[in-house]
């Protein structure tokens, strides 16, 4: 891969880790925010318990998304970034610019799960 696709996947994956990072926040700001309501209706506080969850399940996502991210500008780095971590192939460009922070080759990608 040259230079210049590294260097237009590295500005995407950190954009994207960009947004992450704002909603994430927004999200945690939320959250505080719901939880220092005080709700004397025993709904209105099933109600926000219930976003606080909602808003925490959406928080863990974003937690592995970043991983994702910052594994793959480390293996840009490293020089890796197209080489699979399961067969150590060459993940191809038009994989990665569909799925840019994947590790894997379309062949090793299905033992994910």
């Amino acid at each position: 891969m040259n230079l210049e696709a590294l260097n237009e996947f590295r500005r995407n994956l950190i954009a994207r880790r960009r947004t992450l990072l704002r909603r994430w926040r927004r999200a945690l700001t939320d959250e505080e925010e719901l939880l220092a309501e005080r709700e004397a209706d025993w709904e209105d506080t099933a109600t926000a318990r219930t976003a606080a969850v909602v808003l925490d399940s959406i928080s863990e996502h974003q937690r592995h998304a970043l991983a994702r991210i910052q594994s793959s500008l480390a293996r840009i780095d490293h020089g890796t970034y197209d080489e699979c971590a399961v067969c150590h192939g060459t993940i191809a460009e038009a994989r990665l610019r569909v799925i840019p922070d994947t590790d894997r080759c379309v062949v090793c990608a299905p033992r994910l799960n």
